[in-house]
């Protein structure tokens, strides 16, 4: 469990910025693509190395609105949760220090002003610090080519439903805790 870069996220947030002032509205723009990453394997031990399988969730997006008018001011909580599954590979599994692959897809369940539109493939190279100990590390860069829709209905200046896709995450650097 740890903490992700992710570049879409970046993309995604300023994208809807972007049409909110299109719209007219004053938009404050405070952007931290940072997201939550778990990534849990089981890890087979094989004379070639560690064989693994596992389940992936994030990194996450999140971002909030709030779309004040006159004295009026509605909140918009705009999410995205990332999940998929991933095959991966360590040539050295029982060492310290211990690189590894993984590949695999994943899906975008997203809300909000984030709309879901296609899985995407997901790859990965990485690194374990301590991973023959209780608690280690492991640093991570990899791509994520699933695809949302930055969505945006006119309230102003703007008639009618905006859409623009997105490849969220995109690139992602992640720094996690292992267990």
């Amino acid at each position: 469990m740890g903490f992700s870069y992710a570049s879409g996220n970046y993309t995604a947030n300023k994208k809807l910025f972007d049409l909110y002032e299109r719209d007219g509205f004053d938009v404050t723009r405070f952007n931290i693509p940072i997201g939550l990453v778990l990534n849990p394997y089981y890890e087979w031990i094989t004379p070639v190395g560690g064989i693994g399988a596992g389940v992936s969730v994030g990194p996450t997006a999140m971002l909030l609105v709030n779309e004040q008018t006159g004295y009026n001011n509605d909140y918009n909580f705009s999410w995205v949760v990332p999940v998929g599954l991933f095959a991966r590979y360590a040539p050295w599994p029982k060492a310290t220090v211990s690189p590894y692959v993984r590949a695999g897809f994943k899906y975008p369940f997203a809300g909000g002003n984030f709309e879901s539109v296609d899985a995407g493939a997901s790859v990965a190279v990485g690194v374990e610090f301590f991973r023959n100990k209780r608690v280690g590390m492991s640093l991570e860069a990899g791509y994520d080519s699933s695809k949302i829709n930055v969505k945006y209905t006119g309230q102003n200046l703007i008639s009618g439903t905006v859409q623009e896709a997105v490849t969220l995450p995109g690139f992602t650097v992640a720094l996690a805790v292992a267990f």
